[in-house]
């Protein structure tokens, strides 16, 4: 039996919480911090692909338009991740600069996780099935093994709308 879409995406924001803390430990550190932070980054993108592609899509579908506007918001959530995961790697490792874009990318990978607990799935829970939400579970993890070390992911930002509109047409 497979695992609920809401408790696998849940599982993954725990992971990416300690992988933060992990970071804030190796700031005297630059060569480990690298490591966790390279994994980290591939990750966030995994996960955020992943919900793309399995979760937010039966979200927007769903009839009422604030769905729509939370699906847009965390599309958006996402490119912020990206945009931020993007100066890190543009960044001399261990410099402030870098320091920097990876506390941006906490700060915005945290408020994305906050919003989307509260906001996206506890609905979405009570709005679907068990049985549903496993398919998409199956699927998510599916994604994510195919994918896994970001293989054929874009990493590129995706314009919020247009998705939207794409997945509920």
């Amino acid at each position: 039996m497979s695992a609920d879409i809401t408790e696998m995406i849940l599982d993954d924001h725990d992971w990416f919480r300690r992988q933060f803390l992990h970071l804030a430990d190796l700031r005297e550190q630059p060569e480990e911090a690298e490591k966790v932070w390279n994994s980290l980054a591939v990750q966030l993108e995994i996960h955020a692909s992943a919900e793309e592609q399995h979760f937010y899509p039966s979200m927007a579908r769903r009839v009422d338009d604030e769905d729509a506007s939370a699906t847009e918001d965390a599309i958006g959530d996402h490119d912020e991740i990206r945009e931020s995961t993007e100066k890190a790697r543009r960044a001399e490792v261990g410099s402030q600069e870098w320091w920097d874009a990876i506390d941006e990318t906490d700060q915005a990978n945290n408020h994305h996780m906050a919003e989307e607990e509260r906001d996206d799935l506890a609905p979405f829970r009570k709005e679907t099935t068990l049985a549903f939400r496993q398919e998409l579970g199956a699927k998510f993890e599916q994604f994510k093994v195919v994918h896994a070390e970001g293989r054929g992911l874009s990493f590129e930002e995706k314009d919020p709308e247009k998705y939207v509109e794409a997945v509920t047409s």
